[in-house]
């Protein structure tokens, strides 16, 4: 009877948390976001070869402008259109692209 108690006790005192680790959020939200499918390079690109990854995909008269926090501004033309793009340097992706004038 005392070893039913004892094992009573311990056992609850394993399902008793205490209230910090209550609110840890232990990577149950890993796999959400969009950038969770994309990871990031061990080491960011250079200049040289952000020109070639939008180089790659089929821009050309590139500039790169503005580098914030792991992206860079990159002005090129494609299809006929002057485009400012959005690159992530550490993911070597374009994020987001917006069409400013026609080239020429």
């Amino acid at each position: 009877m005392r070893k039913l108690a004892a094992i009573v006790i311990a056992s609850a005192g394993l399902l008793v948390q205490p209230a910090a680790a209550q609110n840890l959020n232990f990577g149950i939200f890993f796999g959400d976001e969009r950038s969770d499918f994309f990871p990031e390079r061990i080491t960011c690109l250079n200049d040289y070869q952000v020109r070639q990854a939008v180089a790659a995909r089929g821009y050309d008269n590139i500039a790169l402008n503005v580098e914030m926090d792991k992206h860079i501004q990159v002005r090129a033309t494609r299809d006929g259109w002057v485009w400012l793009l959005d690159f992530n340097i550490c993911t070597g992706r374009i994020e987001g692209r917006e069409r400013l004038r026609p080239a020429g």
